[in-house]
């Protein structure tokens, strides 16, 4: 049995609509988001706009998560110096931030503008203390104890940024199980199809600190559901979900994101069960073995795909994109046959440009892997000298310029006991970095 192609006709209107000129065969198109936040320009050759250099607090997470310097701590750390020549230049032994405040104060003094939270919690010892506990779906009462002390939280946190001239761009954090929709999940006692009471109440607090601390998005380090399912049937339900939480959002003013690693850019199980007798990887011959049919629609393109493009959008994370053109290059198409397919982080960037307001601005050095496997790429800071991701091909081709917010990330910054100011380090070279791409 063979799939119907990807052709014009196959497409919706809506999908239609979004296309870009530049887009052969893209399936995941939409007209895209804020016009308001289209229209934000460049200067000066800027690739990206200087209010809109941003970094994810995963990076820095050692320095929030350890006391700072009004805290008492004496520990002392190597932050770089201004016009760094490399990230390992070292500069001066100094008192090392922590939490919040401090390290507000310290990404606000190396040119980073917009802060994406990795959740709302910092060690407690520093100003503002820490979150208190919302509890969970067999815990709630902490949820309805604390909740006045939360928000009040969340006020000093917004206080601190805007003691700082930062602005909070989204969030890593908190994102229900259940939802008002025939997909729901029986869950904390309701009846399936519905949202419990534990997680509305959780979900409307959650949207009102991120309305609190400025947001325009919050969202999730995931992807909309787990990508080990690649059914068809798993990723309709994870868009019945996510429109479902949107549209809960919308009503503040929010848009709820989704974030994505490698697998989420792997091919849809769409089709009929078919017979293969090629290994995915090598091609080589393999003993008839009956799997799923796939079109070469990926993941996250199917979830753009169903999805409302005036709803629903997502953050790419440029160094996994691009792990993901390395490992998920082949797929069996419902005739069985083993196709190539290369995934272009690029195109489908520019395909989709306005359903993906937010960036992971992460770099990498190319490793030795053989294709397909492995990573293929080793975490390094923001235009290191090893880098091996073209940032200028990329942000000069994303399509709609100024749009984007891009906000560095790097898993391995902090450096432990031995280096602990290399988070720290690492972002002042990577804002220095961003500031001057063009």
């Amino acid at each position: 049995m063979t799939q119907p192609p990807l052709t014009l006709s196959s497409l919706s209107r809506r999908s239609f609509l979004g296309a870009s000129a530049g887009a052969a065969l893209a399936v995941t198109l939409g007209p895209g988001a804020r016009p308001a936040a289209a229209a934000a320009g460049t200067g000066n050759g800027r690739l990206i706009p200087a209010g809109k250099v941003g970094t994810i607090l995963f990076t820095q997470r050692d320095a929030v998560g350890r006391p700072g310097i009004a805290a008492g701590s004496a520990l002392l750390g190597h932050v770089g110096q201004p016009g760094m020549e490399s990230p390992e230049d070292l500069g001066p032994l100094v008192p090392l931030p922590g939490g919040f405040l401090e390290v507000f104060e310290f990404l606000a003094s190396v040119g980073i503008k917009q802060i994406e939270f990795a959740g709302l919690g910092q060690n407690a010892a520093n100003p503002g203390g820490t979150a208190p506990n919302l509890g969970s779906v067999n815990n709630p009462g902490n949820l309805y104890a604390n909740r006045a002390a939360y928000l009040n939280y969340v006020r000093t946190l917004r206080t601190f940024l805007d003691d700082t001239g930062l602005e909070a761009i989204g969030n890593h954090g908190y994102i229900p199980n259940s939802w008002p929709g025939p997909g729901s999940p029986s869950t904390g006692g309701a009846p399936a199809g519905t949202m419990n009471q534990y997680e509305s109440d959780r979900w409307q607090l959650e949207l009102e600190a991120a309305t609190i601390l400025g947001m325009p998005f919050t969202g999730t380090g995931n992807d909309p559901t787990s990508a080990n399912n690649r059914t068809k049937e798993a990723w309709d339900l994870a868009a019945e979900k996510w429109m479902a939480l949107n549209n809960l959002a919308d009503s503040w003013g929010l848009s709820v994101y989704p974030h994505n690693h490698s697998p989420a850019y792997n091919f849809l199980q769409d089709g009929p069960t078919v017979t293969i007798t090629q290994d995915r990887l090598t091609g080589n011959p393999i003993t008839p073995t009956q799997v799923r049919g796939e079109s070469g629609i990926r993941l996250m393109e199917y979830y753009l795909q169903t999805t409302d493009p005036g709803l629903c959008y997502i953050e790419l994370d440029i160094y996994w994109a691009h792990v993901a053109q390395h490992q998920h290059r082949w797929y069996y198409d419902w005739d069985g046959v083993r196709r190539e397919l290369v995934f272009d982080p690029t195109a489908y960037t520019a395909a989709n440009t306005n359903r993906i307001p937010l960036y992971h601005a992460k770099d990498g050095d190319r490793t030795a892997d053989p294709v397909g496997v492995g990573n293929g790429y080793d975490f390094v800071p923001f235009r290191d000298p090893r880098s091996d991701i073209d940032y200028e091909y990329f942000l000069s081709n994303q399509g709609a310029k100024g749009f984007h917010n891009p906000n560095y990330e790097q898993d391995n910054a902090p450096g432990g006991p031995a280096d602990p100011g290399r988070s720290l380090r690492y972002s002042r070279w990577s804002a220095e970095q961003m500031n001057a791409i063009r």
